[in-house]
């Protein structure tokens, strides 16, 4: 009915309607006497603490240190489950007025900041024995449901937290907390991660929440078909059925595995390009693609790297240079006869123009490549690469530009460097350094 009438009576959204399912519920209860009837009711709360409601404990104790072992597991679970939901409620609640009025109008929210404040609230909460928080998407979605347009909605709804805690506890005594649900309850509770022995009323809440959150899954199921996204749709398959037929735990594993398992074979394919150059111009493109209407330049292989390189992309590197080298591609089956022959790599031209980040691994798998084909007499050559910054530091701490032949062999661009080669091709310097490779001089 809210839904229906917001659009022409806007104040509609400020009726506090889940705060008065919970004092119907708790007033009926209380009048029919429902908990003489086996409904379970809330009851008294107590605390701990000797009536200090928030203790001060530091957490950093050396008789804690037995607990970390124990405690390790659930932790990183915690943080990876708060990590996932707070990047995917950024992503589906930044849109504000894009997204149907259930963002924060006109407020761009960023993950990251997001979770560096859930760190510090978490790091301070521990020392007063809090829960740990995340940005649950289920309580976003209900705070922009009932109107919340600023942070400033979150920060009330604190208030109002500490107040209910300190001051309302006893009226919500015949607050029903019946363990009897709907089977359509357990499923979405199943399903937004809340255990199956939670409460009447918040399973009513959490269910219509969770029932806004159902609806948006056959219009992102449709997009995903209508654009052929195979291997997604297949990752939601596994991870539902997962969920639904055998365990939670089971299935946040499966997620968690699969979507880490998809970012390293991204993370790690070869996306290092053999260029041919345009008849007449002095433009270089991909050869894979255009091999009909590109040139190669004899006795010269121009390879790019189009990425920034480090321990997780280098590691097949020279295997990959190796099949450019052997047969213009990376597609090949190492085990095919070799096409290219060593005269036609008399020369490597390295495009470094994408490597915007550098870091030790690659920077040293990048010089024992560089190392080998000195050693073999081969000429290198670094187009289109930094003059200044981290990269190419690295590039002159680790010895690389010095053992391509120094700044000479540092150009601006692939075509300086085709010069170079035919220039330096006539020079006794290369006749000198051909002999020493052929004797494994360097």
């Amino acid at each position: 009915m809210k839904r229906r009438l917001q659009p022409r009576y806007p104040n509609v959204a400020y009726i506090p309607d889940r705060f008065l399912v919970v004092v119907f519920s708790a007033v009926l209860c209380y009048r029919f006497r429902w908990d003489k009837h086996g409904l379970e009711i809330l009851g008294e709360v107590k605390s701990t603490a000797g009536g200090n409601p928030f203790p001060f404990h530091w957490p950093f104790q050396m008789a804690h240190i037995n607990h970390i072992r124990e405690a390790m597991g659930t932790s990183f679970l915690i943080a990876l489950l708060g990590f996932f939901e707070s990047s995917v409620a950024a992503k589906a609640l930044g849109g504000g007025e894009g997204k149907g009025g259930d963002g924060i109008q006109g407020i761009q929210l960023s993950a990251n900041r997001e979770l560096v404040a859930l760190g510090v609230a978490n790091l301070v909460g521990g020392c007063f024995m809090a829960l740990p928080a995340f940005g649950g998407y289920g309580r976003s979605k209900v705070n922009a449901s009932t109107g919340g347009k600023t942070p400033m909605s979150s920060i009330f709804l604190s208030i109002i937290t500490i107040i209910c805690i300190l001051f309302l506890l006893p009226y919500f005594f015949y607050l029903p907390v019946s363990h009897h649900q709907t089977p359509l309850s357990s499923l979405i509770l199943l399903i937004c991660h809340i255990n199956s022995n939670q409460r009447a009323v918040l399973s009513t809440m959490i269910t219509v929440v969770a029932w806004s959150l159902i609806e948006e899954a056959p219009h992102d199921i449709l997009f995903f078909l209508r654009i052929r996204a195979l291997p997604e749709l297949a990752l939601m398959i596994v991870i539902f059925f997962s969920t639904i037929f055998y365990s939670l735990t089971l299935g946040i594993a499966t997620g968690v595995g699969l979507s880490l398992l998809s970012v390293i074979r991204h993370a790690t394919r070869p996306r290092i390009q053999i260029l041919g150059r345009r008849p007449h111009t002095n433009r270089f493109e991909n050869a894979e693609l255009h091999p009909s209407d590109l040139e190669f330049v004899e006795g010269c292989l121009i390879v790019k790297i189009p990425e920034p390189l480090t321990f997780a992309n280098t590691g097949d590197l020279k295997n990959r240079l190796r099949r450019l080298e052997f047969y213009g591609t990376t597609a090949a089956h190492p085990a095919l006869p070799r096409v290219r022959q060593d005269y036609h790599n008399r020369n490597i031209i390295f495009d470094i123009h994408g490597v915007t980040g550098l870091d030790g691994s690659g920077s040293q798998v990048l010089a024992e490549i560089v190392e080998g084909y000195r050693c073999r007499g081969v000429r290198v050559w670094f187009s289109r690469g930094p003059t200044q910054g981290k990269v190419w530091e690295l590039l002159v701490k680790s010895g690389i530009i010095e053992m391509i032949g120094g700044r000479s062999h540092y150009v601006r661009d692939v075509g300086e460097a085709l010069t170079l080669t035919e220039i330096d091709a006539d020079s006794p310097r290369w006749e000198y350094e051909n002999e020493a490779g052929d004797d494994g001089g360097g």
